[in-house]
């Protein structure tokens, strides 16, 4: 065989391949947690792009009767059952989480997806907390910024639980 015709015949295997991958009409995907099949490329159906912070921020009224210290440390120890805390300042009534992959492909943690909590009490008298979720998807080489719908319902009403009013 000649070298001419061993590349006509190696550019004719290449041109085979991807006349075949152009025929692919389903994108690869990947089955959330929650069952919901995602392509591979796409942040979280959880993940909402905003800029604004009255979409992604959330208000509990806090239960009569508890004392700040109290409330700050119920808050404290929800967030660091699942997360890791980063900052506090209980005299602020300010808990931030660390940035976490917290979304999951295949069982691995997708690095291009992370999340962080924010809480902070409202007020002098610490009868609010506003609750926020920051998230980021990272597409191509910056970061789509909003929050995690999901991340928010879950640590919304797990917090409401520990220190909401009754």
């Amino acid at each position: 065989m000649t070298p001419t015709t061993s590349v006509l015949i190696r550019r004719a295997r290449i041109a085979a391949i991807v006349v075949a991958l152009a025929g692919c009409r389903h994108p690869i995907t990947t089955v959330t947690p929650s069952g919901v099949s995602v392509p591979i490329g796409d942040p979280p159906p959880s993940f909402v792009r905003t800029t604004s912070d009255a979409r992604s921020t959330r208000v509990i009224d806090v239960r009569p009767g508890l004392t700040k210290p109290v409330a700050f440390k119920l808050v404290t120890d929800a967030l660091s059952q699942l997360y890791t805390v980063d900052v506090t300042d209980p005299r602020a009534g300010f808990v931030m989480t660390t940035w976490q992959a917290s979304f999951k492909r295949a069982g691995i943690p997708d690095a291009r997806y992370r999340t962080r909590i924010v809480a902070r009490v409202l007020g002098d008298d610490w009868s609010q907390l506003s609750v926020r979720v920051d998230a980021n998807w990272q597409h191509v080489d910056e970061w789509d910024i909003g929050y995690d719908s999901g991340i928010l319902d879950q640590t919304v009403s797990d917090l409401t639980l520990r220190i909401g009013k009754r």
